[in-house]
């Protein structure tokens, strides 16, 4: 099967470096596409790296909400290669950086993970706030940080739900969680929902990685309706 016959069957997109982002690529040339290479490509958040993946069976429904693709800049050359291997050591070190910070101000937050753009002039700190506290400036933080890192910050707040989704993982049963995978949007789950199933509570039964009741247990509760 010649190349464009495959990118015929097939939905292509850029699977972006962290988090499992996917975003479409739309009116392309099916002739000029390498499934599985690298590229660089400019988002409406910046310049950033990822990879042409292909989907046989359509684009999966967990596209990327915050994330939209411009265009693809060109494919990744062995300088880029290169660049885009320090990411995740400068990724460790700016997080460290940001809980030393943390401290110093005294917030009662806890940084849960950090992204450089490929151009490295820009970095998300993705943070969540201790359960019960409020927090309502954070302007001296993100110039602290911002100076710190050499680079303009983006502070992020995560819910418990936010932070499975873009971290991701397994449930407990033994699958990728489906706020990361396909669902477009988390499922509103109530007690109520549990008991009418004959369930009990229990953190290790029906809550998810998230803290909260697991997605899964409005589907079963539709099908007893």
């Amino acid at each position: 099967m010649s190349e464009k016959d495959a990118t015929d069957k097939h939905q292509l997109a850029i699977k972006l470096r962290k988090f499992n982002r996917i975003c479409p690529i739309a009116g392309y040339k099916e002739g000029s596409i390498r499934v599985g290479s690298p590229v660089i490509v400019q988002t409406d958040r910046g310049i950033e790296c990822g990879e042409i993946v292909s989907y046989p069976l359509g684009l999966p429904k967990a596209l990327s909400r915050d994330v939209k693709l411009k265009k693809v800049v060109r494919y990744a050359t062995a300088q880029d290669q290169a660049k885009i291997e320090t990411l995740p050591e400068m990724e460790t070190k700016a997080q460290q950086m940001a809980a030393e910070k943390i401290r110093e101000h005294e917030l009662q937050i806890k940084i849960i993970s950090v992204e450089y753009l490929f151009d490295t002039g820009r970095a998300t700190v993705y943070y969540k706030v201790h359960e019960g506290k409020k927090i309502n400036n954070l302007r001296d933080l993100t110039r602290d940080l911002s100076n710190s890192l050499a680079a303009r910050v983006n502070l992020r707040q995560l819910s418990p739900r936010d932070e499975a989704r873009i971290l991701s993982g397994l449930g407990t049963c033994g699958r990728k969680l489906c706020c990361s995978n396909w669902l477009e949007k988390p499922r509103h789950v109530t007690v109520r929902m549990v008991k009418d199933q004959g369930l009990q509570i229990s953190p290790s039964k029906t809550s998810g990685i998230c803290g909260r009741l697991m997605c899964c247990l409005e589907y079963e509760h539709e099908k007893k309706q």
